[in-house]
C-alpha cells in the first residue's frame, strides 16, 4: 500500500479519535495491508498510526481503501458518508493482487478415515484434492472471494481470524464415495440422524456439498467447521480457471453464509433469497455465465429429487426478466419473496432472487447497506423483519423498496 508519512511534529499536534483508537488491518482496494489505528480524518484522506515500538504516521486517500474501511472510518472516526457513495467499488476479486507463490503444497496429508489427502495451502484456506484434477486455480479462486468479502463486510477478517476453510476436490470415484460413508458415519456419531440420511440419498447427486468435521481434525488443523466439497465428475473445466461458474456460486454462497453464521442458528425466513441470490449474482458477475441448477435437499417423492433452474439461456437471464416485469407478468413481491423456498420455486421466481442480489449490490451505497444487513444478521441470527430490512437501505416503506427495485430492473443498469 502506498502511503505518505507525515512528521512528527505534526503527529503530536492531532486529536485521536475516541471510538477509532484500535488496532486493525485496514486493506486497499488491491488487496495490500497495514495494521494500524486511526488517528484523524484530513480531508479526503485519514492519518493512521503503525504500532510497535516504533510508531509512525502514515497518511492514505480513503478513496484508495476497501468499502469495508471506509464504513469504519464513517461510523467511527466521522468520516464524511460520501466518502462511501462517491467511489465506484469495481469489482475487488478481480482487482486484488494475489501472490500465488504464497501457496504452498504441504509434506503432511489431510487424513479422512482411510483416505490420504494432498493438500495445498494459502493465506485462508487448506485445497485438499483426491483425483488428478489440480487445486491451483481453485485456491486462486478462494482467496479472491475471500478478498471480496473482506473488502465490502467491516468485520469479516475478524471473525475470520486465523482459521482456514477446507476445501475438498474429489475427482475419484472410489474416493468420493468412500469420502460420502465417512461423512455419514461422523454425522451419526453426533447425533445427526436425519441428516445423515438425507447425504446418504443425495451424495452422489450432487456437484458441492459439505462435510462435517470432526472437533480433533478442526484443531489439528486449525480449521473452521464449515467446509467445502466438489464433487467432480466427468467436467473438469469449471475447476481449470480462477472464476469457473460453478465453483464460484458454491464458495461465494459458502462464505456469506459463514459470516452471517450459517442457516443452523438463524431463522429460516430471507435467509435462502439472500444467500442463493448472492450466489447466483457473484457466478454471473465473475464467470458471466451461469451453470448452476438447485437441488432440493429436503423435498423427495420416493427416488425423485426435485431441481430448479432458470430460464434456459443464461446469457438472457436480465432481458427476459425485464420484458416480464414491463409486461406485468412477474411482479415483484419483497415481503413474499422472503418466504420462498427451493421446492416450490419456478425459473423465473429464481432468477427474481438474483434481480435482487444484483439490486442490493448495484452500487457503492447499496453495498454498504447490504453490509449492514449482513451484520444485523451475523449479531442477531435472523433476517430482519421486512420493513426494518428496507430501512438499512434507505426506505421508510417496503412499498418504495418495492418500487425502486422495479425502476433497477427496468433500467439498463440491470445485464
Amino acid at each position: 500500500m502506498r502511503s505518505r508519512l507525515i512528521s512528527i511534529g505534526l503527529l503530536a499536534a492531532l486529536t485521536i479519535t475516541a471510538g477509532a483508537a484500535e488496532n486493525r488491518i485496514w486493506t486497499s482496494r488491491k488487496g495490500t495491508t497495514l495494521e494500524a489505528q486511526v488517528n484523524k480524518v484530513d480531508g479526503d484522506s485519514v492519518i493512521l498510526v503503525t504500532g510497535g515500538d516504533n510508531p509512525k504516521p502514515v497518511k492514505l486517500k480513503m478513496k484508495d481503501l476497501s468499502l469495508a474501511d471506509r464504513q469504519y472510518l464513517v461510523e467511527f472516526a466521522d468520516a464524511d458518508p460520501s466518502i462511501i457513495s462517491g467511489v465506484d467499488p469495481g469489482v475487488p476479486e478481480k482487482d486484488a493482487r494475489i501472490d500465488k507463490k504464497t501457496f504452498v503444497k504441504l509434506d503432511d496429508k489431510l487424513v479422512l478415515g482411510t483416505l490420504s489427502i494432498e493438500v495445498l495451502e494459502t493465506e485462508h484456506f487448506l485445497v485438499g484434492t483426491i483425483g488428478r484434477i489440480r487445486p491451483n486455480d481453485t485456491a486462486e479462486m478462494a482467496e479472491r472471494l475471500w478478498h471480496g468479502m473482506a473488502f465490502q463486510h467491516m468485520n469479516f477478517r475478524q471473525d475470520w481470524g486465523d482459521k482456514r476453510m477446507l476445501v475438498l476436490m474429489v475427482e475419484d470415484r472410489d474416493s468420493y464415495k468412500e469420502l460420502g460413508q465417512w461423512n455419514i458415519a461422523q454425522l451419526k456419531k453426533d447425533g445427526r440422524d436425519d441428516q445423515a440420511t438425507r447425504v446418504s440419498m443425495l451424495w452422489d447427486r450432487v456437484g458441492a456439498t459439505s462435510i462435517f468435521l470432526p472437533d480433533d481434525l478442526m484443531n489439528q488443523w486449525n480449521l473452521h467447521s464449515g467446509s467445502q466439497v466438489f464433487n467432480i465428475k466427468d467436467n473438469t473445466k469449471p475447476y481449470s480457471r480462477v472464476f469457473g461458474s460453478f465453483p464460484t456460486h458454491c464458495l461465494a454462497g459458502r462464505l456469506l453464509s459463514h459470516q452471517m453464521g450459517g442457516t443452523s442458528s438463524i431463522s429460516s425466513e430471507g435467509y435462502y433469497a439472500i444467500t442463493t441470490g448472492h450466489s447466483y449474482y457473484k457466478e454471473i458477475q465473475l464467470s458471466g455465465k451461469t451453470a448452476t441448477h438447485q437441488l432440493d435437499a429436503d423435498t423427495y417423492d420416493g427416488d425423485e429429487i426435485f431441481t430448479t433452474r432458470g430460464f434456459d439461456d443464461g446469457t438472457s437471464w436480465a432481458r427476459t426478466l425485464k420484458k416480464m416485469v414491463r409486461t406485468g407478468k412477474v411482479v415483484l413481491d419483497f415481503e413474499k419473496m422472503l418466504g420462498w423456498e427451493q421446492k416450490n420455486l419456478t425459473p423465473e421466481g429464481l432468477v427474481t432472487i438474483y434481480a435482487f442480489a444484483y439490486y442490493m449490490q448495484s452500487n457503492a451505497e447499496r453495498l454498504s447497506s447490504f453490509s449492514k444487513l449482513v451484520r444485523r444478521i451475523e449479531y442477531s441470527n435472523k433476517v430482519p423483519v421486512p420493513i426494518e430490512f428496507v430501512k438499512l437501505f434507505g426506505f421508510d416503506s417496503v412499498e418504495a423498496f418495492e418500487a425502486d427495485w422495479v425502476e433497477f430492473i427496468k433500467s439498463t443498469k440491470f445485464k
